[in-house]
């Protein structure tokens, strides 16, 4: 209990400290500087390389997600609005639609997919990135 009560005090004394050691750089240039700083930080930690697959790669994908049964239908209320959508690499997919997990086994082998998703779309496999919900690769379902 007491080790919980000095690091309350701890906390509640660092945080007005640094509020106050940011005010002074967010008022000489009328705030816009720490947001543009977060904003800045924020897309380099989020940034990825871009994904290069080969054919093979491509094919070890269709084949790793082609047992499940995840192929977008456009009988759900939810999706149907999607259907008029034409998949294309740098297109943003519909908010409608949501990316799954690349199966494990799958990453192990292939490590540069591990911050993407995937959906089965009109018969393709889209590679998405959840964080931005583009589509970086796209191949054909393996049959």
């Amino acid at each position: 209990m007491r080790h919980l009560t000095r690091r309350v005090r701890t906390g509640a004394l660092i945080v007005p400290l640094a509020l106050a050691c940011l005010a002074p750089a967010a008022a000489q240039d009328g705030g816009a500087a720490l947001p543009a700083a977060r904003a800045a930080a924020f897309k380099d930690k989020t940034s990825k390389a871009p994904l290069h697959l080969s054919d093979t790669d491509r094919t070890k994908v269709s084949q790793a997600v082609a047992a499940d049964d995840t192929e977008v239908t456009f009988k759900l209320k939810t999706t149907k609005s999607a259907q008029s959508f034409e998949p294309s690499i740098g297109a943003t997919i519909p908010k409608s639609l949501k990316p799954h997990a690349l199966p494990r086994p799958l990453i192990y082998e292939l490590p540069a997919l591990r911050n993407y998703g995937y959906l089965k779309l009109k018969h393709q496999v889209l590679i998405i990135d959840p964080m931005t919900h583009k589509i970086v690769d796209m191949m054909p379902e393996a049959s």
